[in-house]
């Protein structure tokens, strides 16, 4: 068929390099083991220089879903939706009105609290405008914090399935699956029930977005193309390892994190002697080597996910992408978490793999996530593009051709916006790079940098920070003393009010 189904595998806070093809990081080598990922990239094309539109999850997924810019959504954070967006067309409506498809969604998606299709568990109580966000089927779930502290009269299908289950803590005493689970992520761990035979793998938040992924498939109409967009919880914080999870990690060396050593530590390996039996560790609470097992066993759950697909006899004729919502600073310079304009947070790891999709391939130039909307249209068939929508189908370069499908790349998020652009190198050397230009509105737009960027000026409205993005990655070098040229390219591309 040359409209194929399209598989969009998206993982939550993904740092950019723990794709298991980083092999050596700025401060060592990391030993993840991703082979479902490896073979992604051998059969399909990889990319190093994925923006997403801002690094925040509700403003990124409402960029993707709305294929448009971070400041033309007007989803400037995980807050409600400004009631304007309610009345939009999403690329997922397009998918199934215009293009015919089945489309479906599990997971924590962040679009729960306004789709009437599918409505906010909590029975929308303050009467928020509510849309068709595009979806013919979907099972939901929230958060990893929100599932431990939901109201109990809430029909969330997670916590639901919690509550349904009966475990047995290591001294077996029978308990509630989600008082289990809320001692792992709210509670006092063992004490409050949270333990090595209470907290297994088969209750785990991505194991469930998993599981709820195959029973949308399986009940699935025949004959017709789909979309599915999985919607993993992880590895997004509280990073926190089951048993098994959390031993078969403890024998690896894993990186400091850059400008920051011994900062998020092995809890495993400081707490416990290798030579003890491993096999009965209770579950493993933050630590880059739990992010870690995070990230091996949601390895493990794409490949089942596409190994069921092609059970079906549906894979020769599906698109898969694997990507991450935004990143996760995870200790970089002292700073966790998302929301801000460097490296680990701005960017994340994404792979691409089908029909008409160049094996074997890197496209090292930047990209933005947020059109993979229009890729999608495209490959469906649909032409229409709803008002407003600057989302730039990648179908050409997934073809082969390395030539870049918009001519810059932008992100932001609150106090910062950031445009990034391939160029040559400077008038004397015509080889290409990439250069980031950050404008920050004030020091908190700064959050997070690298102790060698220029200070924010005092009394100043604003500050422009420049980095080459292939040479130096971590952005440790700021080049906005020495490239004014290539400052002064930029300007014009940030947006009106921001550094110009």
């Amino acid at each position: 068929s040359s409209r194929p189904n399209i598989l969009f595998l998206l993982l939550d806070q993904w740092h950019p390099d723990w794709d298991g093809q980083h092999h050596e990081t700025h401060t060592g080598p990391l030993p993840l083991k991703m082979p479902f990922l490896d073979e992604m990239a051998l059969r399909g094309t990889r990319f190093t220089q994925a923006y997403v539109p801002s690094p925040f999850c509700g403003p990124s997924r409402a960029c993707m879903a709305f294929g448009k810019e971070y400041d033309a959504t007007g989803v400037m954070d995980n807050k409600r939706w400004p009631h304007e967006l309610t009345t939009w067309d999403t690329v997922y409506k397009m998918l199934r009105d215009e293009g015919g498809y089945h489309t479906m969604s599990s997971g924590k998606d962040d679009f729960y609290e306004f789709d009437y299709h599918f409505p906010k568990y909590s029975g929308n109580p303050d009467h928020h405008p509510l849309a068709d966000i595009g979806f013919s089927d979907a099972i939901r779930s929230d958060g990893k914090m929100r599932v431990a502290k939901d109201n109990p009269s809430w029909d969330e299908a997670y916590r639901t399935y919690l509550e349904s289950v009966t475990v047995q803590t290591d001294d077996g005493k029978d308990i509630n699956a989600r008082k289990a689970y809320a001692g792992c992520m709210i509670g006092r761990g063992v004490r409050d029930g949270c333990d090595a035979t209470s907290f297994k793998d088969e209750n785990y938040p991505d194991n469930f977005a998993r599981d709820t992924a195959i029973e949308l498939l399986n009940r699935k109409p025949h004959g017709k193309p789909w979309f599915m967009q999985v919607n993993f919880p992880g590895p997004h914080d509280p990073i926190i390892s089951t048993s098994r999870m959390a031993a078969s990690v403890i024998h690896r060396k894993w990186p400091d994190p850059v400008n920051n050593p011994g900062f998020m530590g092995c809890p495993q390996q400081r707490n416990f002697k290798l030579g003890h039996d491993i096999r009965i560790l209770p579950p493993q609470i933050d630590g880059r080597c739990n992010y870690a097992a995070e990230l091996e066993n949601l390895d493990e759950l794409l490949l089942s996910i596409v190994k069921h697909v092609e059970d079906l006899g549906e894979l020769e004729n599906t698109l898969v992408i694997v990507a991450g919502d935004h990143g996760e600073n995870l200790g970089d310079n002292g700073t966790r978490g998302k929301g801000i304009p460097w490296y680990a947070s701005v960017s994340t790891p994404m792979f691409i793999m089908g029909p008409g999709v160049a094996a074997g391939r890197v496209h090292t130039g930047p990209i933005a996530t947020f059109d993979l909307g229009a890729t999608w249209l495209d490959y469906a068939g649909v032409l229409k593009r709803a008002p407003g929508m600057t989302t730039t189908s990648l179908r050409s370069i997934l073809s082969g051709n390395p030539s870049p499908n918009r001519p810059f790349v932008s992100s932001g998020y609150l106090e910062w916006r950031t445009v990034i652009k391939e160029m040559p190198t400077s008038a004397d050397d015509p080889t290409l790079t990439s250069y980031k230009l950050i404008c920050a509105k004030s020091e908190k737009g700064m959050k997070g940098a690298p102790a060698s960027a220029t200070p924010f000026p005092s009394g100043a409205p604003f500050h422009l920070m420049l980095y080459d993005t292939i040479r130096d990655p971590y952005d440790l070098n700021p080049l906005d003393q020495l490239r004014l040229d290539v400052i002064a390219e930029l300007v014009p591309l940030l947006p009106e009010g921001w550094c110009r």
